[in-house]
């Protein structure tokens, strides 16, 4: 399986965006000294798991009845 993912990518099949600069603010938490950029960078992937809670959207399907009445 490996091979067969690795060959669709040399083939050059995809190509993928190159990487935006970040706002400033946020590249500041990045290369900043201070111990507030320190505590940003080490505490990141709690930011993460946090925002991707907060991110989730739901669509109700209106075609499915959840709730039966007999």
């Amino acid at each position: 399986m490996n091979n067969c993912f690795e060959a669709y990518y040399k083939k050059g099949n995809i190509a993928l965006p190159l990487i935006r600069k970040p706002p400033p603010y946020l590249s500041y938490l990045f290369m900043g000294n201070n111990p507030f950029c320190q505590a940003f960078r080490t505490n990141i992937r709690v930011y993460n798991y946090a925002f991707a809670f907060i991110l989730i959207s739901y669509k109700k399907d209106a075609r499915i009845n959840f709730f039966y009445r007999i």
